[in-house]
């Protein structure tokens, strides 16, 4: 994919990861608990989706209610303090304890009545099936990347705009996320009113940027000891 791949043109330096949020989710007192657990569902909710379509023949309505069953089980039972970075990462422990879930699952009905977005798994799921039909890892992996550079492009659109410089990331998008667009350096200065040096410039900025961004979206849920720089190459080479 475009994008991912105009992020992998610099390096940068990554900070050390941090594991206390998921620590945090063990403590329904603390005072945000809700919040993080926010953050993990809607990182992890479209490829868990994705996850059970291809390891089940399921259908949409049957998916949804075991995503739904799944994250009402992960936050009765699962003990994060007790993830290790000898047990494998994050999303390896995810990916396990849903084809655990699936195997044992008696399908009751969902009691939660917040319900999560399914039509957008959906499509997510044509989306990934389209490459070719994959296994359940290969599903949850991509979409779970897809997520992560979702999550990244919106909130880097969102900083330069809010910094004035929202033709920086109209630059990159057409650069990056549009197939159709003469990219052409002299074609987008034509068409932003822009210089060459403008252009380059513009799109080193954006591209480090956007390189952190994903660095930052990645590091709240890595174990401790994993290798921040291993996940940004493996979302940025979905």
């Amino acid at each position: 994919m475009r994008d991912a791949e105009c992020f992998m043109l610099f390096p940068v330096e990554f900070p050390e990861t941090h594991w206390s949020q998921l620590l945090e989710l063990n403590n329904p007192a603390h005072p945000r608990h809700a919040e993080h657990w926010e953050a993990l569902a809607r990182r992890y909710w479209r490829p868990i989706y994705c996850y059970a379509r291809a390891l089940r023949d399921l259908t949409a309505q049957d998916a949804e209610d075991l995503t739904q069953r799944f994250f009402e089980m992960m936050l009765r039972r699962v003990d994060f303090a007790k993830l290790t970075p000898e047990r494998g990462s994050f999303r390896g422990f995810l990916k396990t304890a849903l084809r655990r879930f699936v195997v044992s699952e008696d399908r009751k009905a969902a009691t939660s009545a917040a319900r999560l977005p399914f039509a957008e798994a959906e499509r997510a799921w044509e989306d990934v099936r389209r490459k070719g039909m994959p296994s359940p890892e290969e599903a949850f992996d991509r979409e779970w990347a897809r997520g992560v550079l979702e999550e990244a492009l919106a909130r880097l659109r969102r900083e330069l705009e809010a910094e004035g410089k929202g033709w920086q990331y109209a630059l990159f998008r057409e650069y990056c996320l549009d197939p159709e667009a003469d990219t052409s350096y002299e074609a987008l200065a034509q068409r932003h009113g822009v210089s060459l040096d403008d252009v380059r410039n513009g799109l080193r900025s954006v591209r480090q940027r956007g390189r952190e961004v994903i660095k930052e979206q990645l590091r709240d849920y890595l174990l401790p000891g994993e290798n921040i720089d291993d996940e940004l190459r493996f979302v940025l080479s979905r």
